[in-house]
């Protein structure tokens, strides 16, 4: 037993060793990425052309050289070492995004951002085939999908809803292609099977549901093509996922599939054929059956699964996540559904009528989770108490034509939730419910933190005023995560007990951990609260910003209490992992159980605005702690979520974005390396002799090959635009062209004006005279005054003939849409009043119709 001990105390440390070095290097990798993305579209000017391209190829170069050597002087370790190989090529692909948004921005090629997303899946191609890495695979198939999105999109706001859906099917059909490859790859060179198939899965189907429901099919949706697509996808897929390859998950996203488009099916049927309130209640029992049947059909199937999890955590008391999220799916449907029938049936004539509706409601689900058993009926209860309460909040919200928002109002809301979740004893309804509760705590904690907000218009002023915005509702965030984190501690504390491993001494038994489980049994309770505060933090953290390290004494010394409230949600990631670490004491290091924390607390001063980021870390390290892989994956997610709405933040300038990611990266790096370094310094580990490395195997030779030929590739390409576009710019001839511009920002390259050339204008279809109408590209012949001002004299089809004082340029027809020399203008983050008084453009145009903008003119043609 001693022995045993011993091991399991070892393998305790090995894992918490690797973990951390897995995270820093990874997190290192997306923050120096994005740090770099936001450094290009912060467009600064104090950096000249030459020294961002040779910045930026020179970063890109080094990395791939670093994965490549990495790869081959690294081949035969079995640590975290293995895994820098594949994180340098993805931090090269996110680079090489980085570097054509450069091009396109120097330039003013425009703010297609389609034609950027794929040409930098074009390039990354090769990378993507030859690394064998899920990560380069992830990012290679996101590209791909946002350009095929993008493009079909072109430009329309409501391009779901305004078109058929058809023109989706090819994006659908290259997502299962996608799927196929990887089900291939997995079965013959052991490509990981988790997270890759699921969401190209889960896209695939998406896809197809939204456009099922935002189009209108002839024969109840039977009448679209999609329609039948989905119908072969889910019996094919299911067939495969059930008896080729078991994946519980796959089947629980293809029966949420089957229970979205019954109600797009059978829900329309019912409404046209009964054409009555009732159908909706028939409609929600159909979804709750078919969620039930569902639910027990993925149970059948888990149990004859071998069983996973190592001996000393205890199994999950709830239903597999997967189970849930179909069960909550329906519960939701079910509840709008409820809520249409009883407003359909006037049984809610008024707020007082919907509150005691809704108090009703909520007293029968909650006395009837207490006696029923089976899921159908339960699942109908949970229905209904959601309903219940969310009758009670229009009632109170809503009671008054003038909509005041008083503490009361908010304190009778959360009266009412507490009670629903203290005796409705049910997983699903303790869920729905934490998430009113998390919403009237955020109104309790506004009201109290800005004296004065009781009506509507300062509310909507709280979500459109980004400063106001983030003194009001960081502590509401910052109170929100701190309670979830208290929750999941108390919640799973239990777990955490019997991970102690190694330190009731030999010869002790499993025992006491039973009996920890049962006397911390009542915590259990909180675990539905405290996911539901944990996603609610992290879905909305990204409306708010914080206070840099530098103004945080003025801070301080003007309002003390939101200064402690913006270091204590930095600070919860420190907590959390002593929290964590505190209790294997006896099995780590003194280095691992003090250094994280430490660690922790100098990375907080990078994301001193960026509390988005500290959050996602908390859970990272709780999920890592309980061996809950939900809650790491919550954590990962979050935080890659957060930085890329981080970019759209406009509390924070673009160049700090850039400097604080980049400080923390490298931090990150810094202490990747003591994670390797401090065990040997200190003689934790034992370090194996030095062996004479085997010769490279020729797949590792192909791999290093296919990364430097994909590196000459990038440069080639994008070294011979750029001497295309100097040459251009130095041999073209001037036009000058009237604009008029408004002001957006770009997915990637930054701030803009987008532009609308007047001559373009001339070119557009017009609907009372189809002799406009243009069918194909083209060229449009300017004449010259003396000033280069160009106006328009003809359109013609090729470049050629010209007279002396004209000068042609290339348009193109792009979805009915006339598209010239480019559609925006980049200029750097801030300067957005300079460029306000923009009146004209000026071009360099080449001989075969090709221009480049220049640069903007005022009104009297005088540059900006």
């Amino acid at each position: 037993m001693q022995v045993k001990s011993e091991i399991r105390q070892q393998y305790e440390l090995h894992a918490w060793r690797q973990f951390l070095a897995r995270s820093t290097l990874w997190l290192g990798i997306w923050l120096l990425g994005s740090a770099v993305i936001c450094a290009v579209a912060a467009n600064w000017d104090s950096v000249t052309k030459t020294q961002r391209f040779i910045g930026a190829q020179g970063l890109l170069a080094i990395c791939v050289l670093a994965a490549a050597g990495s790869g081959w002087r690294w081949r035969a370790v079995d640590d975290a070492r293995q895994y820098a190989p594949s994180a340098l090529l993805a931090l090269a692909g996110l680079l090489l995004g980085a570097l054509l948004a450069l091009l396109g921005q120097t330039y003013q090629t425009g703010a297609d951002t389609w034609e950027l997303f794929a040409v930098w899946a074009g390039l990354l191609l090769p990378w993507a085939l030859v690394g064998r890495t899920q990560v380069v695979w992830l990012l290679w198939m996101g590209v791909v999908n946002v350009a095929g999105l993008l493009y079909t999109w072109d430009g329309h706001v409501f391009w779901l809803a305004a078109r058929d859906g058809e023109q989706f099917l090819p994006l659908v059909l290259v997502n299962l292609l996608f799927l196929a490859g990887w089900e291939v790859a997995g079965r013959r060179a052991g490509a990981s099977m988790r997270i890759g198939p699921r969401l190209l899965l889960a896209g695939a189907l998406g896809l197809l549901l939204a456009t099922q429901f935002l189009s209108a099919p002839d024969y109840y949706g039977l009448g679209s093509s999609l329609t039948w697509v989905w119908a072969v996808v889910t019996v094919g897929l299911g067939f495969y996922y059930q008896r080729v390859r078991r994946d519980l998950v796959a089947l629980a996203i293809l029966a949420a599939g089957v229970i979205v488009m019954s109600l797009r099916i059978v829900g329309e049927w019912w409404l046209d054929v009964a054409n009555g309130p009732w159908g909706a209640l028939a409609l929600a029992a159909i979804l709750i059956a078919e969620a039930v049947v569902a639910a027990g059909w993925l149970r059948r199937l888990a149990a004859t699964l071998p069983a996973a999890g190592t001996p000393d955590i205890p199994a999950p008391l709830a239903a597999p996540w997967y189970v849930q999220g179909l069960l909550a799916l329906s519960a939701w449907l079910a509840t709008l559904l409820l809520l249409l029938f009883l407003v359909a049936v006037a049984w809610v004539e008024s707020t007082e009528g919907a509150l005691v509706s809704g108090l009703v409601l909520c007293g029968l689900a909650v006395t009837g989770l207490r006696v029923s058993t089976r899921l159908f009926w339960r699942q109908c209860l949970t229905a209904m108490g959601f309903g219940g309460q969310l009758l009670v909040w229009f009632a109170l919200l809503f009671g008054d034509a003038t909509y005041e928002l008083h503490t009361g109002v908010w304190f009778c809301l959360l009266v009412v939730g507490a009670l629903v979740y203290a005796f409705g004893r049910d997983v699903l309804l303790r869920f729905l419910t934490a998430g009113l509760i998390a919403l009237a705590l955020s109104g309790l904690i506004a009201l109290q933190w800005l004296s004065g907000m009781a009506n509507e218009e300062l509310l909507w002023t709280l979500w459109d005023d980004n400063g106001l915005s983030t003194r009001v509702w960081l502590p509401v965030e910052v109170v929100g995560a701190w309670a979830a984190a208290v929750a999941f501690y108390l919640g799973y504390r239990p777990v955490w007990a019997g991970a102690g491993v190694g330190e009731a001494g030999p010869g002790a038994s499993p025992e006491p951990q039973r009996v920890a489980l049962t006397a911390q049994g009542r915590w259990v309770a909180l675990r539905p609260l405290a996911w539901a505060f944990a996603l609610a933090v992290q879905l909305t953290v990204g409306m708010v910003g914080g206070a840099s390290i530098t103004h945080l004494a003025a801070l301080w010394r003007g309002e003390a209490l939101f200064a402690v409230i913006v270091v204590a949600g930095v600070l919860l990631p420190a907590v959390c992992a002593l929290v964590v670490l505190w209790p294997r004491r006896a099995v780590l290091t003194s280095g691992v159980v003090w250094g994280t924390p430490l660690g922790l607390l100098l990375l907080a001063l990078f994301w001193l605005r960026s509390p988005g980021v500290a959050f996602a870390l908390a859970w990272l390290l709780l999920g890592y702690g309980q061996r809950d892989t939900r809650l790491t994956t919550l954590g990962v997610v979050g935080l890659l979520a957060y930085v890329m709405f981080y970019y759209y933040q406009l509390q924070v300038p673009l160049i700090d974005k850039a400097l604080w990611l980049g400080g923390a990266a490298l931090l990150l790096f810094f202490l990747r390396a003591l994670v390797y370094w401090v065990p040997r310094w200190m003689k934790t580990i034992e370090v194996p002799s030095a062996v004479r490395l085997a010769p490279a195997s020729s797949a590792l030779r192909w791999r290093t090959v296919g990364m430097l030929a994909g590196l000459g590739l990038i440069l080639a390409v994008v070294n011979t635009t750029i001497w295309q576009r100097e040459t251009l710019l130095a041999q073209g001839r001037v036009v000058i062209l009237e604009l008029a511009p408004v002001d957006p920002r770009s997915l990637m390259q930054g701030d803009y004006m987008a532009l609308n050339f007047a001559v373009a204008d001339s070119l557009r279809p017009r609907w009372d005279s189809a002799a406009h109408d243009l069918t194909g590209d083209g060229y449009v012949v300017l004449a010259l005054n003396g000033d280069g001002l160009g106006q328009k004299v003809r359109t013609q089809e090729d470049a050629m003939p010209l007279k002396r004082e004209e000068v042609a340029l290339r348009y193109r027809i792009r979805n009915g849409d006339v598209r010239m020399v480019t559609n925006a203008y980049f200029f750097p983050e801030g300067q957005a009043d300079r460029y306000a008084n923009a009146r004209y453009g000026e071009l360099r145009v080449g001989d075969d119709g090709t221009a480049l903008l220049v640069r903007l003119l005022d009104g009297d043609r005088q540059p900006l």
